[in-house]
């Protein structure tokens, strides 16, 4: 571990040993109290413009630091002038990974307007539930997504124009293309708008399951992507250089991604991107391709590339650090990943994204098997009893709760974000964790009904609200199932009296709403009641416990 790293983190367990709340300061000072979009423009201009900022693997186009700033400048002045979008607008982004992506949410960094980002592989159903959240003026998508956002238009009202990604058009005045907002316009200065209060005002939306519930649209803060640049910078996290070359597999729309790539680009760093759908085979020729020196990456990820005998036919040389974030990655995982990629650890990553920043993470060329790392700064971190509240010390598990520059809140749901936060403003996990005497930081349970496929969160209710618009389901309840990526949706289901139904009929039936990740791939159970608690609320633990006997 870097020695004063250790040093540091000793100290503050001292300072707080009585308190029982563990702090580390931040390391913002040297950063302008600016509006992400200024910090990040005045830093764009700062890179060598023939630099690669941006590749795209599936399509091959490279964008260069030069174009990255003319685009991104000429598509906000267009965004304004030709769509008339204005500070209290706001934009959603309903786009695979591209250089593309990055020109718009740039643009609206700059101008200080909200976009929502959006999962490009959304249901109409699942789309109409975001959009109503944020009410966007403006919908930037792929072209073959642009049906969908057109049959929402007359319950989506507030949409004023879509943009889509292609150059040519679809026969609709309401629909511009991508192209036509890079046209430059002459004799116009461009400066990012100024934030005062970057605490407060949003820079963007984007979804979680929360700890509960329906899905929910976090709104982050300018402060926050201040944070996501401290860290970045933070040669004791992150010992990168400008010539670092990164590969990004995830979708832009999680956060882990989001915010490692914005702080890759302000460093003048090269990112490789590519998304989920590519496949190891290509993410490994990639690598020695592009000479990638980080990844960061979910388990599933690592483990296919641990265990994947194409790794031993080409140059891997090049990787020096391997970032793990999603869910915590298991020890076999891990020593296989070092013996294919011979480095000395595989980091572990720990965030929210209500929190918008990576909170825990192991200190370079560090693994503690089953610890998911220590405090990154900025941060103060309490562990308090489940039951009582009450703040427990070192080895005392309990729940983590976090306090830091986390969200603004749930947009349009002032009770969920009242709940989130207790008295002292410590957001609330819904992970059961502990420290030990050196700070590192371990996750063993989980409060939340939240399933975790692949990393990615599936809430059961939104499930359970799906179900039960079938004509033959009387009561219903969703829970997760172990499985080799993560969990498996599992639907309980109680049959109304008289009808039949099957279930290969009821999974079929849940596909036509959700993306994949949602699907039920732990099948159906036909069960004759739910157990529930005396206030109505489901034992998912009793229905988890008929898995577990599954099992046996």
């Amino acid at each position: 571990m870097n020695t004063i790293f250790r040093q540091t983190l000793r100290r503050l367990s001292s300072q707080n040993k009585h308190s029982k709340i563990i702090t580390v300061p931040a390391k913002t000072s040297e950063i302008p109290a600016e509006s992400a979009g200024k910090l990040f423009l005045d830093k764009l201009k700062t890179h060598n413009r023939d630099a690669v900022a941006l590749h795209e693997i599936k399509t091959g186009i490279s964008c260069t630091y030069g174009d990255l700033v003319t685009k991104s400048t000429n598509f906000a002045i267009n965004l304004q002038r030709t769509l008339g979008v204005v500070q209290n607008d706001n934009v959603a982004i309903f786009a695979e990974n591209s250089h593309k992506f990055w020109v718009a949410t740039l643009a609206c960094l700059y101008l200080a307007v909200p976009f929502h980002l959006l999962n490009p592989e959304f249901t109409i159903y699942e789309l109409k539930r975001y959009l109503m959240m944020s009410d966007p003026k403006v919908v930037i998508c792929q072209k073959q997504a642009v049906s969908n956002v057109q049959s929402l238009r007359n319950e989506c009202t507030f949409i004023k124009s879509i943009v889509h990604y292609s150059d040519d058009g679809v026969g609709d005045k309401d629909v511009v293309s991508f192209k036509d907002l890079l046209k430059e316009n002459q004799n116009v200065s461009f400066e990012a708008e100024k934030v005062t209060e970057i605490n407060d005002r949003v820079a963007y939306i984007i979804n979680s399951s929360g700890t509960s519930g329906l899905p929910k649209g976090v709104m982050i803060p300018h402060a926050t992507l201040r944070t996501n640049i401290s860290h970045y910078i933070d040669p004791n996290l992150y010992p990168y250089h400008s010539d670092s070359v990164l590969l990004h597999v995830l979708r832009f729309q999680h956060i882990f991604a989001f915010t490692i790539c914005f702080a890759a680009m302000y460093e003048g760093n090269k990112v490789v991107m590519t998304d989920p759908s590519s496949g190891p085979q290509t993410y490994i020729e990639n690598i020695e391709k592009h000479k990638i020196s980080q990844m960061f990456i979910v388990p599933i990820i690592v483990d296919y590339l641990a265990t994947n005998p194409l790794v031993d036919q080409h140059d891997m040389s090049s990787v020096k650090e391997i970032h793990s974030g999603g869910s915590l990655l298991p020890s076999a995982i891990h020593d296989k990943t070092l013996k294919k990629f011979r480095i000395k650890a595989v980091r572990q990553v720990y965030g929210a994204t209500e929190l918008g920043i990576a909170v825990f993470i192991s200190p370079p060329g560090s693994f503690i098997p089953e610890s998911c790392g220590k405090l990154t700064p900025g941060t103060s971190i309490k562990i308090i009893d489940i039951n009582t509240g009450e703040l427990l010390g070192c080895n005392q598990r309990g729940e983590i709760c976090v306090k830091a520059t986390t969200m603004k809140g749930y947009i349009k749901d002032p009770e969920n974000t009242r709940a989130a936060f207790d008295a002292d403003g410590f957001y609330r996990t819904g992970d059961v964790g502990y420290y030990d005497e050196d700070l590192n930081f371990y996750i063993v349970d989980r409060l939340t009904d939240i399933i975790k496929y692949e990393s990615r969160q599936v809430p059961p209710a939104e499930l359970e609200d799906i179900l039960l618009k079938h004509p033959a389901i009387k009561d219903v309840a969703v829970v997760g199932k172990p499985d080799r990526k993560g969990e498996v949706a599992v639907a309980f289901v109680v049959k109304k009296k008289g009808v039949e139904v099957g279930e290969k009929e009821i999974v079929e039936f849940e596909k036509k709403f959700v993306t994949e990740e949602k699907w039920l791939h732990g099948g159906v159970r036909f069960v004759d009641n739910i157990p529930r608690n005396r206030s109505g609320k489901i034992s998912r633990k009793d229905l988890r416990k008929l898995l577990e006997e599954e099992l046996k």
